[in-house]
């Protein structure tokens, strides 16, 4: 018999020499049209398989015979086939000679006001398209921006759901100003302020989220002046241009995705058991010299006697509550999606409707939106079209307290675990029913949480309404005029109720009930004129106008012994978002109501482009803008805003020639910018009056609270750009490297007056802050053949500097909260703290390096100086994309370098033992003389550390830490089957998979609640028990026919 490994082994031989007897060659050459070779094409056998091509284009297939068809492509040309037939053993020569894809030559980039071919660009712009934005599933847009585009910072509020993100366009230029970038729908900027009580709950609000990523076609991200110029006073911060998804010439295409997944916290706080509490508790004690039992919060007090400390002890043990585990759960998510895209001859519409609901990992805690899109277009005629859109969406978020405000900030930080949630009273009557309450809370919200997090409902509801029109009228074939408005709308319902529960004292209950609108109107037109436009010299000229308008207002009340939230009548609508909504309770106590102050400020302005073209290489753009803002004083109420840029496509010069260098253009750019992100009554002298209650001996009084600055004037960015644009082996590769230099000066200051004015604060104008960067975007196509690689790296430094702050000292601008400061030479955001030195090996005391530079036990305020800030020197993002049939595989990498974290919380957990838990970070701490540890001696008493009594808090640079991170930010499988009239594709994707980083605390990445526009400058990088980020799996199916 012979062996089985024998036979396979002649069988494996046999067919290898039977299959070589009965193939034929297939070789031939690749060219462009004036054939020139292209190597690395791709060549292969529909349906089967395939080869690249080698430097010079030959290429060579062993193919059994029969009859093929072949198939050719390469990077930024047409695709050819080509039919073969092969007999055994012959050699057929096939060359294929491929042409230009002139849509790719000719693609288009939308700019402000108009769109230009991407070869004539002259400014810095980057380009995010639909398939890159859906495939990290976000329920708000802008977060899927991270890692997309280079110079574009985005930084994660948190892990809850509706929390808003930070986005930054080349660093930071503004102090009290706005520093987010201004988003403009469909060519209408749009309402982006963070609404009344924008940081309630301590938790950020989104004013972005009513805005679906399934309607988005694509993202025009604008960074530099000759992009941003043409919006003048508000392009200062960049500038986002979303395109929304419209009709077909015709037919129709029906699109509908699908998707549940789940998510949960990317990290746990390292918090202490109760042993572990007990023990550093009691170390503290007798460190600081007590005996017997110590003390503990909220069972016993230093004045208890040892027998009752004993038992507080005692009792203590007997249970050992984890609050962040009550917390959280594993949260579910679910989206529905459909999309209509029709069109006959002369119209095309799209309509698309999406339900999201998020839940975040924080019990009750979740975000839900339902949004609807109309686009219609009509073309009656060659020199008529008509473009109208509009969106309708409800957000309701469903909120829960944290941070400072207690609820999940509380379960990592107060709530001790020797302490029950609720404690179960078993009372009976005679006939033994249970007469006792089921959950006994005790305790305030601090301290026990869930009791806050059980009997108080709060929810947010947003409603929006955008539209937009255009009216493009073409009355000569060289010119087009445009009429454009918009309307966006928005209401924000903020509704809360407390169970009677709560108030221990007189038993009632309380309901709070507020509304908000915002309104924004906007009306404009241009009209360009080609003036010249031949083979080689084009010459066009923009000129537009623009006005646009912002009001709001709005009311509220507070009920008291109200039975349920002061929610409206049930609608179908609270029936689809799963909540039950009841009448006001008739018995309700109104006890205050007042109004929202009015608010409305606006725009006017005038802005002309003209941009030329030599020979379709040499381009040449200018733009000049005039805006006039009421939100400024009437000396200074119109600013004007200039830029200029030239591009050079050295590629297309007939001495070019390179078998390396593909393509080459090199752009400059130079232009001023304006910000007026600021509040409308930053100008104004302000009064209070009898409502506010001001009077004096019974008659109203008014008084000053604010006083006016005539002055006020725009924020102004200079901006200088140069950048070099790169096709590498026939655009197989892209590179773009840019440098950039922006100067704001005349920056807005809310700075701090002298007391015996009688004033606090007052606005004006002083300073410069400096950003100085290089970008870099890498985009190749590794393999082009039956499995594709694609890899897009981009990358950007930058440095930012306080330069001055003008007449006044640094001392007179507030840095915001977390000790951040504002300090001449060093980047905003910087932290100003105490230099932690080390722990003394000797005693366990801590050791400061004081404002000379000595080490010194002492802790001194006056010691403080800057030690570093939240703003990363590096940002970079990296995509690679496989897909091999009709399996695709992708992964997205984000990384951050260069910024620090104060962690503000740190000093209440990693310091003085106090009524708050410890962090087990604290068991690397000094017990002995000759311990080497990262943490001083324990001690109950602040005074210890040389701290002030009764302020256990611990300013010192030992709780910053290192916040730069690598982190996997999207993985995701996909298989597409296709059909006969569209396509089918199963997908399964994580996000924020895993984090490298050497940052100790729950996640590198992550933004503060702010209180107002200087506080989100400032203290964007600071940590104060801020809930972790969110790690999520979710599979989906999309299906387009």
């Amino acid at each position: 018999m012979i062996p089985i490994q024998r036979f396979a082994a002649v069988a494996f031989a046999l067919t290898l020499f039977s299959t070589a007897w009965a193939q034929g060659t297939v070789k031939g050459k690749i060219t462009d049209e004036q054939g020139t070779p292209l190597p690395s094409a791709t060549v292969a056998v529909t349906g089967g398989t395939g080869v690249f091509t080698d430097f010079d284009g030959n290429y060579e297939l062993q193919l059994a015979a029969g009859d093929y068809t072949l198939a050719c492509s390469y990077i930024g040309y047409l695709t050819k086939t080509k039919k073969v037939s092969l007999k055994n053993g012959e050699t057929v020569i096939s060359n294929i000679r491929l042409s230009e894809d002139a849509v790719m030559l000719n693609e288009s980039v939308v700019v402000g006001y108009g769109v230009q071919r991407k070869k004539e660009v002259t400014g810095s712009i980057a380009t995010i398209d639909s398939k890159e934005i859906t495939a990290v599933q976000t329920p708000s847009f802008e977060a899927a921006l991270q890692g997309q585009a280079a110079g574009v910072q985005v930084t994660q509020g948190s892990g809850m759901a509706g929390s808003a993100s930070i986005v930054r366009i080349r660093g930071l230029s503004s102090i009290s100003a706005g520093g987010d970038p201004l988003y403009v729908v469909d060519g209408i900027p749009i309402t982006q302020d963070y609404f009344a009580g924008g940081n309630s709950g301590a938790m950020n609000r989104n004013p972005l989220a009513s805005l679906n990523p399934n309607d988005i076609k694509d993202i025009q991200v604008l960074k530099d002046a000759a992009a941003t110029g043409i919006y003048g006073s508000r392009g200062a911060n960049g500038v986002i241009l979303i395109t929304t998804k419209r009709g077909v010439k015709k037919g129709i295409q029906v699109s509908y995705g699908s998707s549940i997944g789940y998510g949960e916290s990317t990290a746990t706080p390292n918090m202490m058991t109760t042993e572990e509490y007990l023990t550093i508790r009691q170390e503290a004690w007798e460190n600081d010299g007590g005996t017997g039992y110590v003390w503990l919060p909220l069972l016993s007090t230093p004045g208890s006697s040892p027998d009752a400390r004993r038992r507080a002890y005692e009792r203590a043990l007997e249970t050992n509550t984890d609050w962040f585990d009550l917390f959280t759960r594993r949260a579910q998510k679910t989206q529905q999606n459909i999309g209509l895209r029709s069109g006959g001859e002369k119209w095309s519409m799209y309509n698309g409707v999406s339900y999201d609901k998020n839940e975040s990992y924080a019990i009750g805690n979740s975000y839900t939106r339902l949004s609807a899109r109309t686009n219609f277009d009509w073309t009656p005629n060659d020199k008529l079209k008509v473009l109208l859109s509009g969106s309708t969406s409800e957000g309701r978020n469903q909120r829960v307290r944290g941070g400072w405000s207690g609820g999940i900030g509380a379960a990592m930080s107060t709530a001790l675990p020797y302490m029950s949630p609720f404690v179960i009273d078993s009372t009976f009557d005679a006939n033994g029913n249970l007469t006792g309450t089921e959950r006994n809370y005790e305790l305030n919200r601090w301290f026990n949480p869930m009791a806050y997090q059980d009997l108080i409902q709060w929810r947010e509801t947003e409603r929006r309404q955008i539209a937009t029109g255009q009216i493009v009228y073409s009355p000569h074939s060289k010119v087009d005029i445009v009429v454009n408005g918009g309307y966006d709308n928005s209401r924000l319902e903020n509704d809360s109720h407390e169970d009677s529960y709560l108030d221990r004292t007189n038993g009632f209950s309380y309901a709070n009930w507020s509304e908000y609108n915002a309104r924004n109107y906007n009306v404009g037109g241009n009209a360009t004129f080609r003036v010249l436009d031949n083979d080689s010299t084009s010459l066009s000229l923009m000129l537009g106008a623009e006005a646009q308008k912002f009001e709001s207002d709005g009311f509220g009340f507070n009920l008291r012994d109200s039975e349920g939230p002061a929610y409206a009548i049930t609608t179908l609508r609270d029936s689809l978002f799963g909540l039950q909504d009841s009448l006001y309770d008739a018995v309700s106590t109104v006890t205050n109501a007042y109004p929202i102050q009015y608010r409305t400020d606006g725009f006017a302005s005038t802005f002309a482009r003209m941009n030329y073209s030599l020979l379709d290489k040499y381009f040449f753009q200018a733009t000049a803008r005039v805006d006039g803002s009421s939100r400024f004083g009437e000396n200074n109420r119109f600013g004007f805003f200039p830029s200029a840029s030239i591009g050079w496509v050295a590629s297309d010069e007939d001495w070019f020639n390179s078998e390396t260098i593909s393509f080459l253009k090199v752009r400059t750019s130079w232009g001023r910018t304006g910000n007026a992100n600021i509040d409308g009554f930053s100008r104004f002298a302000l009064y209070v009056d009898q409502s506010q209650g001001a009077t004096y001996a019974g008659d109203t009084l008014v008084f000053p609270t604010q006083p006016g600055n005539p002055d006020l004037r725009w924020e102004t960015v200079r901006t200088v750009d140069a950048s070099v644009e790169m096709g590498l082996w026939n655009d197989r590769v892209s590179v773009e490297l840019g440098f950039y230099d922006k100067l704001a000066s005349d920056v807005l200051m809310n700075v701090e007056l002298p007391s015996h004015t009688g004033f606090n604060n007052r606005s004006v104008n002083a300073g410069e802050v400096l950003n100085r960067g290089v970008e870099l975007g890498v985009t190749s196509n590794n393999l082009t053949g039956p499995v594709l690689w694609k890899t897009t790296l981009n990358y950007a430094y930058n440095y930012n500097e306080l330069v001055s702050t003008g007449a006044f000292t640094e001392d007179a601008i507030s840095g915001g909260t977390n000790d951040s400061r504002a300090v001449t030479g060093a980047p905003l955001t910087t932290y100003f703290l105490v230099p932690f030195s080390h722990v003394d090996p000797e005693s366990g005391l801590p050791v400061y390096i004081d404002i000379e530079g000595n080490e010194t036990f002492e802790y001194n305020l006056e010691d403080r100086r800057a030690v570093g800030d939240g703003l990363p020197d590096h940002v970079a993002g990296l995509r690679n994309e496989f897909s091999w049939g009709n399996w695709s595989f992708s992964s997205q990498f984000t990384a951050a370098f260069g910024a620090k974290i104060w962690d503000s919380s740190a000093k209440r957990q990693l310091g003085v033992v106090t009524d708050w838990n410890m962090r087990t970070d604290l068991f690397d701490r000094w017990r002995q003389p000759g311990d080497i540890a990262s943490f001083p001696r324990l001690t109950l008493d602040e005074t210890t550390y040389g701290l002030p009594a009764g302020f256990p808090w611990w300013n010192t640079s030992l709780f910053m830490y290192d916040a730069s991170y690598v982190r996997l930010r999207n993985a995701s499988l996909s298989y597409r089957v296709p059909l006969d009239k569209g396509d089918v594709t199963f997908r399964v994707a994580g996000n924020n998979l895993f984090v490298l980083t050497n940052f100790i605390g729950l996640d590198p990445e992550l933004t503060r609640d702010f209180e107002n526009r200087q506080d989100r400058n400032f203290s964007g990088g600071a940590n104060y028990l801020t809930a972790p980020q969110e790690r999520s799996v979710i599979f989906s199916i999309a299906a387009n026919f």
